[in-house]
């Protein structure tokens, strides 16, 4: 099993997880262990179906400290994405974690 963090999320309008910054971490370490790099939500979701654990990382004044876990949360439609485990908690939501800037438009050449 392995363990990733989510840094920064992108959300659509109805703020629902569309993209994220993460990677995998040391959990020997408390540290990356390897670089960030963008993903569709749909490799969260693959890895929380593979097992592995996938932590949201909350802002502080040290940095980021890992609070809740992510888990899938599935809708009618089939489509897929993830929602933070546990009841609500104070600063500690979606809306909470640092945001992913939009992609910049492509432009043609």
């Amino acid at each position: 099993m392995l363990v990733f963090a989510v840094s920064r999320v992108r959300l659509d309008k109805d703020g629902r997880v569309k993209h994220v910054l993460w990677g995998r971490v040391s959990t020997r370490a408390n540290a990356w262990a390897g670089p960030e790099s963008e993903a569709p939500v749909k490799q969260v979701v693959n890895a929380s179906h593979a097992g592995h654990r996938v932590f949201a990382l909350f802002p502080s004044e040290h940095g980021h400290v890992p609070e809740r876990r992510f888990i899938v949360v599935d809708y009618d439609n089939g489509w897929e994405t993830v929602s933070l485990a546990g009841p609500p908690t104070h600063e500690r939501e979606i809306h909470d974690m640092n945001g992913l800037a939009a992609p910049l438009p492509h432009r043609k050449p």
